[in-house]
C-alpha cells in the first residue's frame, strides 16, 4: 500500500499565516500538522508527501525530523494557486507516477485526528472507503462533502449541498484497493479540481463505497477557528517554554497555549493562543489568538484574531 499525503496547496484562507509556510507543517501542541498524520499511520508505511515547488524545502527540512520512517516527497510543477489543477489531479499525477498496481491510502495534509487508522484500514477490504464525521450542524455542512449511508454503504456523496440530506460530512482520509484505480484516474480528468468527486464518479459508474465512521475527533484547519480548535483540542503546550522563564515573573498564562521558545514575552497576559517563532508581545492580553511569525504586538488587547504585525 502506497500512503499520499496531499500538501500541495497554498492555503489562502489563513494567509498570512501560510504566506510563506505550508498549512500542513503549521505547529499544532508544538509540533507540525504532518507529524501528528505519521504518528497514525502504519509502522513501515510507504509515504508520499505531495507539495508544491515553493514549499518542497521545508518539506525536506521537515522529513528529516523523521529519520525512522520511508517518506518521499513529491513535488507538483507548480509555484502558485492559479497554477494548480487541483487537488485530486494531484492524487492522479502521484498515481500516475508511482504506479496503479497498488492499493492507496489518501489524506489530505491539513487533517487533524485522534483515531487509529487499524480499524479503517482492515486487511479484507475491497471497496473504496472514506471516513466519514458527524459535525451535526447542518449549515455547516452546506459547506462540505455530505454523505447519505445505508448502514456502512455510501448511497450518495454531495458536494456543498443547499439542503443536505444528513450532517455527516467526507474527511480528507480515503482509500482506494488498486482494482478502482484506473476509475479514480478518470475522475481526475473529469473534476480535478474537486478531491471529493471522485465518489460522485464511482457511484455513477456503480461501485461500491463504504463508509467508516470516525470514532474520536477530526478537524482540517483549515481557517483560524479551526486551527486554534485543533491545537487545544490537541492539549497544546501546558508548560512555558524553558527559554521564557526569567520573563514569566511579570507575564499570566492562562489555558492552552502554544509559544515558541523564541518569543519575547514581557508583562503580558497570553490565554489560549498560539504564537509562532520570533514574536514579541509587550504590555499586552492576547485571547484565542494566533500570532505570527516575527510580529511585535506592543500596548494592545487583542481577541480571537490571526495578528500579522503590530497595529
Amino acid at each position: 500500500m502506497k500512503v499520499l499525503i496531499l500538501a500541495g496547496g497554498f492555503a489562502k484562507r489563513l494567509w498570512p499565516l501560510t504566506l510563506d509556510k505550508s498549512k500542513a507543517l503549521l505547529p499544532i501542541a508544538g509540533r507540525p500538522v504532518l507529524s501528528h498524520i505519521l504518528d497514525k499511520l502504519p509502522a513501515g508505511a510507504d509515504i508520499i508527501v505531495s507539495t508544491n515547488e515553493v514549499f518542497a524545502p521545508d518539506f525536506r527540512a521537515w522529513r528529516q525530523l523523521h529519520p525512522d520512517r520511508q517518506i518521499e516527497i513529491f513535488v507538483e510543477p507548480t509555484r502558485s494557486e492559479s497554477e494548480k489543477r487541483g487537488a485530486l489531479a494531484a492524487v492522479g499525477l502521484a498515481i500516475k507516477t508511482y504506479g496503479a498496481d497498488h492499493d492507496w491510502l489518501v489524506i489530505g495534509g491539513d487533517n487533524f485526528f485522534t483515531f487509529s487508522l487499524a480499524d479503517f484500514l482492515s486487511p479484507e477490504l475491497k471497496q473504496a472507503r472514506l471516513v466519514v464525521y458527524d459535525i451535526q450542524d447542518k449549515d455547516l455542512a452546506k459547506r462540505l462533502g455530505v454523505v447519505d449511508m445505508d448502514g456502512e454503504r455510501v448511497t450518495s456523496f454531495l458536494e456543498k449541498p443547499v439542503e443536505p440530506p444528513t450532517t455527516l460530512i467526507a474527511t480528507g482520509c480515503f482509500y482506494f484497493p488498486a482494482a478502482v484505480l484506473p476509475h479514480v484516474l478518470a475522475a481526475a480528468e473529469h473534476t480535478p479540481d474537486k478531491l471529493g468527486a471522485v465518489f460522485t464518479y464511482l457511484l455513477a459508474q456503480g461501485l461500491e463505497v463504504r463508509g467508516y465512521r470516525l470514532p474520536g475527533y477530526w478537524n482540517d484547519i483549515g481557517t483560524f477557528d479551526a486551527y486554534l480548535h485543533a491545537h487545544q483540542q490537541a492539549g497544546g503546550d501546558l508548560a512555558v517554554p524553558a527559554g521564557l522563564a526569567e520573563q514569566t515573573l511579570k507575564n499570566i498564562f492562562e489555558g492552552i497555549n502554544h509559544i515558541d521558545p523564541s518569543c519575547k514575552i514581557l508583562n503580558s497576559r497570553i490565554s489560549n493562543s498560539i504564537l509562532l517563532a520570533g514574536t514579541v508581545i509587550e504590555n499586552s492580553t492576547l485571547e484565542g489568538c494566533i500570532v505570527n511569525h516575527n510580529a511585535v504586538v506592543r500596548d494592545q488587547s487583542r481577541q480571537h484574531e490571526i495578528i500579522h504585525s503590530d497595529l
